[in-house]
């Protein structure tokens, strides 16, 4: 199974643009044998609301999202008992509902290609995969809208 990277393109970056400046790392992984359970406790620990999914190697395979995993609450609110909805998250593995072969980028890679994948596939977060397609950090959309926010940051006059 092979991770998808985006195309290296021919123009350099410079380097205060990369993202491994502004990736969170490390990033908070599920292994894909793990039950959903473990994937929602995850995320709410971390108060995040993607996982990268990755094999016991530390390989990239997949990506998992609260969406994936919201169809939980809709059979709560269905009627379906809490108690087999628990049991659901239980059995259900990762493997299950990610995302597999998901777009992985360079540490090296610029913002604003990050920025353009993201927009393109409609993702809102990209894994940051070294060589040998292990997880090093994640970029997402909020971190990109907090570098928006500090480089409009109002600047003091100069006097």
């Amino acid at each position: 199974m092979n991770v998808t990277h985006a195309p290296p393109r021919p123009q350099r970056v410079p380097a205060e643009q990369e993202v491994r400046y502004y990736m969170r790392t490390p990033a908070v992984t599920i292994n894909i044998a793990a039950p959903l359970s473990d994937a929602l406790a995850l995320m709410r620990e971390h108060d995040v609301r993607r996982l990268p999914c990755v094999i016991d190697t530390g390989e990239l395979r997949g990506m998992i999202t609260q969406g994936d995993i919201r169809g939980a609450d809709v059979m709560r609110i269905a009627g379906l008992d809490p108690l087999d909805v628990a049991e659901a998250l239980r059995t259900v593995k990762v493997y299950e509902v990610m995302t597999e072969d998901p777009i992985g980028i360079a540490p090296e890679t610029g913002l604003r290609e990050a920025a353009m994948l993201m927009i393109e596939n409609k993702i809102g977060g990209l894994p940051v995969v070294d060589e040998n397609n292990h997880v090093v950090g994640i970029i997402t959309e909020s971190d990109l809208f907090e570098i928006l926010v500090q480089q409009l940051e109002p600047r003091e006059p100069e006097a």
